[in-house]
């Protein structure tokens, strides 16, 4: 056989084998962290890394984080850009080349039988409290050793908290498949939920869905909602209500239903109070396990926390 063809084949192979042990390398790597939400290094070379109001360079500035501040990651877009967490509950987006992602970093809710969890400034209960977070809130675990988690919180701020009053979050199902657009987010005591907009603007029709499996206790035409549909539910085993409203037309569902995670409830619109077609959807903590239709018997919470 002729040596030189044996020495390419040879090296060929080679080649080959390397190229699979490097793809092999870098989707180990990969694994660390999934690109879900969790936590962020800013890794800018010098200066602060601005926060804009939308995924672009031509979108306004509304803030801007220090150089190796940790930042609440929510969603990587196809462009690169991070939308982020930037302070207590304030949204923004920022480019993903200045975002070193915190491998092993996870989600995890807060699950007091009573009462807020206190935050503090070291992992013991003799560091001074720096924080204090209700039941059901949101946090990222950053490091956990000794009974002590080191969390984010509030976007960007860090602390530690007993392990044992964590619970790894359940997810709630986004309430529109076709479209992620977020029109407003929540802001407490002004905006009590989430608006979802439409795939084509102005345009009514897209798919509304239950986040959750659940009991509905109120469906139809209510107000400033318009048609809306109320779904009761359970969240790490706290008593929940979904809302779901501006819906195009009165759904199918009847109070007494009962629906499974993910099952259609009706279709997108801009009834009642609406400027346009959107879904606002709203995630409320139950006062009790009862249906609980009025506003005083629950209170409204940020939903961006439960999916």
């Amino acid at each position: 056989m002729n040596t030189n063809l044996i020495k390419k084949s040879t090296a060929f192979i080679i080649a080959i084998l390397f190229l699979l042990l490097l793809s092999s390398v870098v989707a180990t790597g990969a694994m660390a962290y999934d690109g879900g939400p969790g936590a962020g290094i800013v890794s800018t070379s010098g200066g602060n890394l601005n926060v804009r109001a939308s995924a672009s360079l031509n979108g306004a500035i509304v803030g801007k984080l220090q150089k190796g501040t940790y930042v609440t990651l929510l969603e990587k877009t196809a462009g690169g850009w991070w939308k982020v967490e930037y302070a207590s509950n304030r949204y923004g987006y920022v480019s993903g080349s200045y975002i070193t992602a915190v491998a092993g970093s996870y989600r995890a809710n807060v699950n007091v039988t009573w009462g807020n969890l206190n935050v503090r400034s070291g992992p013991g209960t003799s560091y001074p409290v720096i924080g204090s977070l209700p039941k059901g809130t949101g946090v990222t675990v950053l490091t956990s050793s000794g009974g002590w988690c080191r969390v984010l919180f509030n976007g960007t701020r860090t602390g530690y908290v007993s392990s044992q009053y964590l619970g790894v979050r359940e997810k709630i199902k986004w309430p529109v498949p076709a479209s992620g657009k977020i029109n407003q987010y929540f802001a407490q005591g002004r905006h009590l939920g989430l608006d979802i907009g439409a795939v084509t603007r102005g345009v009514a029709g897209d798919a509304v869905i239950s986040a959750t499996s659940g009991k509905v206790v109120y469906s139809g035409w209510l107000n400033g909602y318009g048609y809306v549909v109320y779904i009761n539910s359970t969240y790490n085993g706290q008593p929940i209500q979904l809302r779901y409203a501006h819906l195009k037309e009165k759904s199918y569902l009847e109070p007494g239903y009962s629906v499974n995670a993910g099952q259609w409830i009706g279709s997108m619109g801009n009834t009642g109070t609406s400027s346009g077609v959107h879904l606002h959807f709203e995630v409320r903590i139950r006062n009790s396990s009862a249906d609980c239709i009025a506003n005083a018997d629950s209170r409204p919470v940020n939903p961006i926390n439960y999916f």
